[in-house]
């Protein structure tokens, strides 16, 4: 059995009548319900993130094909590789491309 930890809370006097009736109803205890409860609330995912996953979602699906066209991308990459080259020895990084030559 999983360990438990006594909590006290109020509730309103209707809350507590429809907590009755379904804990008769159903033969579940009233601490079993109210557990379920917090367990269903607290698995919800807020508004705010699941609008802003949404939203990810979406640029993600629409930027997913967005090199799949390209014919050259082979040299496209070697062209970005080199910018950033040239960026990072310009500020004086290394820059994460840069090979090492071989001997």
């Amino acid at each position: 059995m999983t360990k438990m930890v006594r909590k006290q809370l109020f509730i309103t006097t209707e809350q507590n009548r429809k907590l009755k009736e379904r804990a008769a109803a159903t033969g579940f205890s009233e601490g079993e319900l109210i557990r379920d409860g917090i367990d269903l609330k607290l698995a919800q995912e807020p508004e705010e993130q699941r609008a802003w996953r949404d939203i990810v979602d979406e640029t993600v699906a629409k930027l997913s094909g967005a090199w799949a066209e390209r014919e050259n991308l082979d040299e496209e990459m070697r062209e970005i590789r080199r910018r950033w080259n040239r960026r990072s020895l310009l500020l004086g990084k290394k820059s994460p491309f840069l090979r090492k030559k071989s001997k």
